[in-house]
């Protein structure tokens, strides 16, 4: 069996230089959904049935904020296409376990207690298809 390293799990986005991991990242996650449809009639002897409906899809994701970073998978980067209310593509995985999709930005949230590394939280919502291993 080979168990997957976390580590080499990897949230990305496109930049204007081409696909980025987001910088300093500590944590990345996905969560695919699907929304169910009541199809519960008289003959269904009193247990609830369902068909599939809508999916979505989310991504999350922390990271250490880092004020001089280069890249354009930083907070003052992923601040300017949350601004412009953009969506923009994203992979979560790595080679031969890779979801991509276009996503626009939720939420951004930045921690800075005393003493402490300041870090950010990310939350992305999926606005199409996502693909496994484009």
């Amino acid at each position: 069996m080979a168990i997957q390293n976390a580590t080499d799990v990897v949230l990305s986005i496109t930049t204007a230089d081409g696909k980025e991991a987001i910088a300093h990242a500590t944590s990345a996650s996905i969560s695919i959904n699907m929304d169910l449809r009541d199809s519960t009639t008289k003959s269904s002897a009193g247990w609830q049935e369902n068909l599939g409906g809508l999916k979505s899809w989310e991504l999350s994701g922390d990271a250490f904020v880092d004020i001089s970073s280069p890249t354009g998978a930083d907070i003052e980067s992923l601040y300017t296409v949350f601004e412009a209310r953009n969506a923009i593509e994203c992979d979560f995985g790595l080679s031969g376990m890779l979801y991509r999709g276009n996503a626009l930005i939720t939420s951004i949230s930045i921690d800075a207690g005393v003493e402490e590394n300041a870090t950010f939280s990310i939350s992305l919502t999926g606005t199409s298809t996502l693909t496994q291993n484009p």
